[in-house]
C-alpha cells in the first residue's frame, strides 16, 4: 500500500483488508516527497501508532525508499508499486489497495481469489466518491468502472496498477475516496498524484467547488481525463461494509 500525504485515510483502508492479508507492505518515500517530487508532512509516530492498533498479528512492514526521482509522476507511481510488489513473499497474490480505498467485501473477495486464474490480473468494481456531505456522498456513475488490484507477477507495473497482462473481473467492491475529501486535501492530491500533469488542476477544483446537493444532477460527462466515463452523480449513504444504497 503506497502511503504519503493522505496517510490518515490509510487506517480505514488497512482495516478493511487486514483480516484477509497474509502480509501488508506499506511504502513511504524516504524523503517525504510525493510522486510529483513535492514535499509533504507526515506524522510518522501517528502513522506507526495507527498501524499498531490494527496490526494485532504483526504482519505490517514499512518500506522506505526513493519513490520520487523518476522523470514523471506516473513513472514514480509505477516504480513504487513495483518495489513494493517485489518485497512481497513469492508465489502469493499481490493485492494493491491504495490508501484512500476501502474494500467493502474483503472476505468474499479472498474466497473468489482462491479459485481465480493466476495467469490473469484481477480487477475490482471501483466506486468513486466525488464529494462528501456528512454521512452522505456523491458518487460518480461510471458504467463498468473497474480497476486492476491483484497480480501474481511482481515488478512489472507499467501504468499505476496496470501490468499489461490479461484481466478478469472479481467480486471485490472498492470504495475510492479519490475526490471525497476536504478541499485542501483534494488540492494536495491533485497536485501530487500520478496524474498531476495530465489535466488542468485549478479548473477541476473550480468544478468540484461548484457541486452541491442542490445542483449535482446537472453535471454530466465530467471525468478529468475521459469525460464520458462519469456521466452523472448519485447521492448515496454508505452502510459499511455493505454495498452502497442509492438514495437519489
Amino acid at each position: 500500500m503506497p502511503v504519503a500525504y493522505d496517510y490518515r485515510y490509510f487506517f480505514k483502508g488497512l482495516a478493511s483488508v487486514y483480516d484477509i492479508a497474509d502480509e501488508v507492505i506499506v511504502g513511504i518515500d524516504k524523503d517525504r516527497l510525493s510522486w510529483s517530487a513535492k514535499p509533504y508532512q507526515m506524522d510518522f509516530a501517528e502513522l506507526r501508532a495507527g498501524i499498531d492498533r490494527i496490526d494485532t498479528r504483526k504482519i505490517v512492514r514499512i518500506v522506505q525508499d526513493d519513490f520520487h526521482s523518476k522523470a514523471t509522476p506516473m513513472e514514480n507511481d509505477n516504480h513504487e508499486r513495483s518495489v513494493l510488489s517485489l518485497a512481497c513473499k513469492k508465489g502469493n497474490w499481490i493485492v494493491q489497495i491504495d490508501s484512500d480505498e476501502q474494500a467493502l467485501n474483503a472476505r468474499d473477495f479472498r474466497a473468489w481469489l482462491a479459485t481465480a486464474d493466476r495467469q490473469c490480473d484481477v480487477q475490482a468494481k471501483w466506486i468513486t466518491v466525488f464529494k462528501t456531505f456528512g454521512d452522505q456522498c456523491l458518487v460518480a456513475n461510471e458504467p463498468d468502472a473497474r480497476v486492476s488490484v491483484a497480480t501474481t507477477c511482481p515488478g512489472i507495473y507499467c501504468y499505476a496498477r496496470e501490468t499489461g497482462r490479461p484481466k478478469v473481473t472479481s467480486n471485490l467492491l472498492l470504495l475510492h475516496f479519490s475526490w471525497g475529501r476536504t478541499r485542501d486535501e483534494l488540492e494536495q492530491k491533485l497536485t501530487n498524484w500520478g496524474h498531476s500533469q495530465d489535466f488542468d488542476v485549478p479548473k477541476l477544483l473550480e468544478l468540484w467547488d461548484s457541486v452541491n446537493l442542490t445542483n449535482f444532477k446537472q453535471f454530466r460527462n465530467f471525468h478529468p481525463l475521459y469525460p464520458e466515463l462519469w456521466h452523472s452523480l448519485s447521492l448515496v449513504k454508505i452502510p459499511q461494509p455493505s454495498r452502497p444504497t442509492v438514495m437519489v
